[in-house]
């Protein structure tokens, strides 16, 4: 089977989607929440009922990621190769990542280490793509 061959279009979706993650990340790791803003939708839903929470609106995600910053002291996440596909003004992604956490708890530190996999999809919006739905499946922990 040959190459698949992209159109401009493509292209350039695929660039934003990738500059999309890579702000994500580097967000997360930073608790930039006004840069965090910048990849979902602000009616996205997320749903990460393999930690324990229930679907939630991104209101109350982004709530409760805030409420980790005394716990999630240094964090690093890389990501895997992006699987991406296009359907027109949507996509569906998977994307594996490997975070490297250094929580504190009481009075120790401890490092924690997660695979999970950002199971999204994303629309293209007037302002950019942004993530509409998220499902966060854990793939390991160690």
């Amino acid at each position: 089977m040959p190459d698949r061959r992209y159109t401009l279009e493509e292209m350039q979706d695929r660039f934003a989607i990738m500059d999309l993650y890579d702000r994500q990340l580097a967000a997360a790791e930073a608790f930039d929440m006004e840069a965090y803003d910048t990849t979902f939708a602000a009616d996205a839903r997320v749903d990460l009922s393999d930690f324990g929470q229930p679907e939630c609106s991104y209101a109350d995600y982004r709530a409760w990621l805030l409420g980790l910053r005394g716990t999630m002291v240094e964090a690093q996440r890389i990501t895997g190769g992006l699987r991406l596909t296009l359907e027109g003004a949507s996509a569906r992604t998977r994307v594996p990542v490997a975070c490297h956490v250094t929580m504190q708890i009481g009075e120790e530190r401890r490092l924690t280490h997660t695979g999970i996999f950002y199971e999204d999809l994303l629309e293209r919006r007037d302002e950019s793509w942004r993530i509409v739905h998220r499902v966060e499946a854990l793939a390991w922990s160690g």
